[in-house]
């Protein structure tokens, strides 16, 4: 025998011709109507349900899977149906799932204790405040002038309210205050009105917000695609197109616009907030499955503003480079590089030497009891410097601080194929060590990077700007234009 299943539709749902996308006017459902439902009411054979279990569906709402397509679904997602009163009371429930039909599944469940979280959180309803200007009548900056004879001198008796109250009393009713979603209704409706002349006054905010230039959001609201690659999300691929792509001019005109990096330019900041960089890299995660939450909020938003060991190294970093210089090596300071084949990629060298080195100045903190010279430092192998066979420093490649992924990607970005470390606490004590390019290396590293960047971060970013909690500066903004 072959069965065909049908589509699955709950009784008098193709009767349904509306639907309002309005939390404000969902039921006002409590714990009390979810447990009569699934434990009280009674099941076809006229017995109570009993059904304790679909009180776990608790756990369903509360990690956040419900209205969430799962991840696992290998066919289909479960559709749920809810059927109450306005009061709260459940009239019956449906589900897609094999437990649907006893209509007290889990899933039923789950969307009965998201309604009751709305509404013990006070978020359906309409509030005092939502009808328009209802919370500041009757004051008497509200009170309009009429003529005498339709004045009330009656003063009210104690306990009166006055608000229900047939009579007049003064109190000007709700007006309506006009809306306009587009620049050209606005300035139609002032062109037509009496106040035209108040809107031409220059320099008031009244004529500037009449004459000024629409407002465009920076990205257009659509989905999202694919995140696969860096050109498979159209809404992505267009905010890359508009913020983070550059040609070989505009790579060298932000180099010479953001020196003095972080201490003094503005561009400097926003230009590095939505790439990753030379510095950072080291702190993305390298399994995909990692969570990296943690990561792209960081660097977004960080709240890491100093310590005593970069204190210590920003005031160490400028006698270090000067004590250079008196030992014959040219060093000038840079701004930001971004990687000509790779735009979404950046690094701020700490300065290059003899126009085609790259500098990197680490100045350890001294800690007492522990090393009181760099020999003593590097002895211990939790540094990134270490002696080779023939008793030269080298840098560790896997090293913790991540010094030698930090100094390759710089050279990547610069497109310079030779490196120094100077590691300083004075000038008799102090290493300059020679770092080679590393072609294979690299080209694994900026791999793995450009996966993670345009899987999961380049969406992140957008999502942060498109919803005003990421916002570029004035000067980045006109800078890419």
């Amino acid at each position: 025998m072959l069965l065909v299943a049908k589509e699955w539709k709950p009784p008098g749902v193709d009767k349904v011709k509306t639907w309002i996308d309005d939390m404000r006017v969902w039921p006002n459902m409590m714990y009390g109507d979810i447990y009569n439902f699934l434990v009280e009411s009674k099941a076809v054979d006229g017995q109570q349900m009993k059904n304790f279990k679909s009180l776990q569906s608790f756990n369903y709402f509360q990690s956040g899977n419900v209205g969430v397509t799962s991840s696992q679904t290998v066919s289909r997602t479960n559709e749920v149906f809810v059927h109450c009163n306005g009061d709260g009371s459940i009239v019956n429930g449906w589900c897609s799932c094999m437990a649907g039909q006893g209509h007290t599944c889990s899933h039923v469940g789950a969307v009965l204790w998201k309604i009751e979280h709305a509404v013990r959180n006070n978020l359906t309803g309409v509030a005092c405040t939502d009808e328009n200007a209802k919370w500041n009548r009757g004051t008497t900056r509200n009170v309009e002038p009429k003529p005498l004879s339709n004045i009330s001198f009656k003063k009210p008796k104690a306990g009166e309210d006055i608000m229900d109250s047939d009579e007049d009393n003064n109190i000007p009713g709700s007006r309506d205050t006009p809306m306009y979603t587009l620049d050209r209704e606005f300035k139609e409706a002032v062109n037509n009105s009496n106040l035209l002349p108040l809107y031409s006054i220059k320099g008031t905010t009244a004529s500037k917000s009449f004459t000024c230039k629409p407002f465009t959001k920076d990205i257009i609201q659509e989905d999202h695609g694919d995140h696969t690659a860096l050109d498979s999300c159209g809404k992505c691929y267009n905010f890359l197109n508009k913020y983070i792509s550059l040609t070989p001019a505009n790579v060298q005109e932000l180099h010479m616009n953001t020196k003095g990096q972080s201490t003094s330019s503005v561009l400097w900041k926003d230009a590095r907030k939505i790439r990753l960089t030379a510095s950072s890299a080291s702190k993305v995660p390298i399994k995909e499955t990692t969570d990296c939450s943690a990561f792209i909020r960081e660097h977004l938003y960080p709240k890491f503003t100093g310590n005593k060991f970069t204190r210590y190294g920003n005031e160490q970093e400028p006698i270090a480079k000067k004590y250079l210089q008196s030992e014959g090596h040219n060093v000038v300071d840079h701004g930001m590089y971004v990687s000509f084949t790779e735009n979404w990629l950046s690094a701020s060298p700490d300065g290059i030497i003899n126009g085609d080195t790259i500098l990197e100045v680490k100045c350890p903190f001294p800690i007492a009891n522990k090393w009181n010279c760099l020999d003593e430092l590097i002895a211990n192998t939790k540094y990134d410097v270490e002696k080779n066979s023939e008793g030269i420093y080298v840098l560790k490649k896997k090293g913790s601080r991540a010094y030698f992924m930090q100094i390759q990607l710089t050279m990547f970005c610069t497109g310079l194929h030779k490196a120094k470390i100077f590691i300083w606490r004075s000038p008799d004590d102090n290493i300059l060590i020679d770092i080679a390019f590393d072609q294979e290396y690299i080209q694994q590293l900026v791999s793995r990077l450009r996966t993670f960047y345009s899987n999961k971060m380049l969406n992140r970013i957008v999502d942060e700007i498109d919803n005003d909690r990421l916002v570029l500066s004035r000067i980045f903004r006109n800078f890419m234009k």
